[in-house]
């Protein structure tokens, strides 16, 4: 028997909230996990200058004043096509995502595990840049037509992962911090979807089409499974069990494996997001 909306949502904002929670324990709780992460952060400064002043010139365009501007552009589509509640609840996520994402950081522990050195112990899970970006990209997907919903997903998906790829070029966030920010926006969104749906104001949408979903797919499954399996088999695969003493040829390849698998992992949550979604038209009688 097919689940409710309600269920559905509420169902996937749990295994979300469940995934959080792994990756903060599998990668920054252990120090297998320090280890490996702290090796990607090495692996980053081997970069050139040049391409780490590009990423930290991208990070820097991100700023409170240009996310409220997001939440106020996403809010307008949502009024446009004459749906209030919609537009509320879209600028809630969003701005409750980024909340709990600065709140977590204060709040969990990051014990030291592997001796880094001391600018490396404060927490930064989950990723705030990388948050905010998800969050914009899933802001857009819920107020969207319909008919638009694939193509806000492949530009939330694209742009989310730049931005997650920026964070661990310029040495900023870890892997975990991008995996962390963008389940923690998908298990607030959810919650407010399971909330709309219990309010009745989730519906099936009868008119819906495939082409649209299918493009989406096989773009960002491409993505999710070409980068995310490269990053994670070819190569964290290859650095597991953990050398001793790491080589810059070993850092190298945990940075590289970061970058590839962050983007896997982004493109992986918009498109399960927008399958989740799929079947519904939002805020709707």
């Amino acid at each position: 028997m097919a689940l409710s909306a309600s269920r559905r949502f509420g169902l996937a904002a749990v295994l979300a909230g469940v995934g959080f929670l792994v990756a903060y324990a599998g990668l920054i709780l252990t120090e297998t996990g320090q280890r490996l992460e702290n090796m990607a952060l090495r692996g980053a400064r081997q970069q050139f200058d040049e391409l780490r002043a590009e990423s930290l010139a991208e990070l820097h365009q991100i700023s409170m004043l240009g996310f409220a501007l997001a939440i106020g552009l996403v809010m307008l589509v949502a009024l446009l096509r004459r749906k209030p509640r919609l537009a509320l609840m879209a600028a809630l996520i969003m701005g409750v995502s980024v909340a709990i994402a600065e709140v977590a950081k204060r709040l969990l522990p990051r014990p030291d595990l592997a001796d880094a050195p001391p600018n490396w112990l404060h927490n930064s899970f989950p990723s705030g840049h990388v948050t905010v970006a998800v969050a914009i990209g899933i802001g857009a997907i819920i107020v969207a037509p319909y008919a638009f919903r694939w193509l806000a997903t492949i530009g939330g998906a694209f742009y989310a992962s730049a931005i997650g790829m920026d964070v661990a070029t310029a040495g900023w966030h870890r892997l975990s911090g991008v995996i962390g920010a963008t389940l923690l926006v998908i298990a607030v969104a959810c919650i407010g979807l399971f909330l709309l749906a219990r309010l009745g104001r989730v519906v099936g949408f009868e008119g819906r089409r495939l082409v649209g979903a299918l493009v989406a797919t096989l773009i960002l499954g491409v993505m999710a499974i070409g980068f995310g399996g490269i990053g994670t088999v070819f190569g964290f695969g290859r650095l597991l069990p953990l050398p001793a003493e790491p080589t810059g040829g070993d850092e190298l390849l945990a940075y590289t494996s970061t970058i590839v698998t962050a983007v896997g992992v982004v493109a992986l949550g918009f498109l399960v997001f927008l399958w989740l979604i799929r079947p519904y038209a939002i805020d709707e009688d």
